[in-house]
């Protein structure tokens, strides 16, 4: 992605919740993982305006999306990113 023209990745997950013995609760660490890669603009950036490489990443509502399969719910824990990589002022 680092290279040529800006490109954009739409990514749609789910949530997936485990026990964890970490936390002694369920949790979902996968999507905590993913998180972690994802900043918003502001995050990118350094105290003198200086833009860090990095995922900039913008949840889409879904709900704004018409769903055509009529025979499956969404559910809460379905979710639409837009992905781009920054290596300069996006």
């Amino acid at each position: 992605m680092s290279r040529g023209s800006e490109k954009v990745l739409y990514l749609a997950l789910e949530k997936r919740y485990n026990f964890s013995l970490d936390d002694l609760d369920v949790v979902a660490n996968g999507y905590a993982r993913f998180r972690s890669f994802c900043k918003d603009d502001q995050e990118c950036r350094m105290p003198d305006d200086v833009l860090l490489p990095c995922f900039v990443g913008e949840q889409i509502d879904i709900f704004k999306i018409p769903q055509y399969i009529r025979e499956y719910e969404r559910g809460r824990d379905l979710e639409l990113w837009r992905i781009r990589y920054c290596k300069k002022r996006c």
